[in-house]
């Protein structure tokens, strides 16, 4: 079934609108409608975006496999600013231009912006998430895998399970996914699936402990 970019971005509006994440919705909107207008022009890539990294705080927690893929270290680019370099791209401006969205969706990592909307990395490695732990503190229940724990209603690899475990560690951030096998767009907040191409998702929370309250361990927003 073909998809309607426009429709879908008022979808997403209505969910980001709820949204305690205090990154900018018009933000929010810029990325998921470049998202948007990349699908329109490829099928079956895989995208990991997390909006609202701080290089200060959260260092630590990404490295990089491939500097070849860190497009952006040295030259960092703004989504709002430039939303025509980021969408549009032709075989010459691709041969010249590095700097270009584009060009990481190919990549293995995340690419990491800013709450101001700066591209900072490309090809990052987001390292010390510790999903089983997480999923068990957002959602205590038995469960046969954490595809199913976090509310997936299919199974989820290792891009989705980093994607939704890192919007619960790092504190007021948004995050985006887009699968490789199927090219669903979900967005996640606060360790849920806030937005979800998927029909059904997220699948009720089972299960909760008998106070109502998550199982106490050490996992906490960072």
């Amino acid at each position: 079934m073909k998809r309607d970019p426009d429709k879908e971005l008022r979808q997403i509006e209505k969910k980001l609108a709820k949204s305690s994440v205090s990154i900018p919705l018009p933000l929010k909107l810029r990325m998921a409608s470049l998202i948007l207008s990349l699908a329109q022009r490829r099928k079956k890539f895989g995208l990991f975006v997390i909006l609202g990294w701080n290089d200060h705080r959260w260092e630590k927690y990404a490295d990089t496999p491939d500097a070849s893929q860190d497009i952006f270290k040295r030259h960092n680019i703004n989504i709002m600013r430039t939303a025509n370099q980021v969408t549009k791209i032709s075989a010459h401006a691709a041969q010249k231009r590095r700097d270009d969205i584009v060009h990481t969706i190919n990549f293995d990592g995340a690419i990491l912006i800013d709450a101001r909307g700066n591209v900072l990395h490309s090809g990052a490695m987001i390292e010390g998430l510790r999903p089983r732990a997480t999923a068990h503190k957002l959602n205590p229940h038995k469960s046969p895998d954490l595809s199913t724990q976090f509310g997936f209603r299919h199974k989820v690899h290792m891009r989705h399970i980093a994607a939704i475990t890192s919007s619960y560690l790092f504190r007021g951030t948004t995050i985006f996914t887009v699968s490789e096998e199927t090219n669903d767009l979900h967005i996640f907040e606060g360790g849920k699936i806030i937005y979800s191409t998927v029909r059904g998702e997220p699948l009720p929370v089972r299960g909760r402990t008998r106070a109502g309250v998550p199982v106490r361990n050490n996992i906490r927003a960072i």
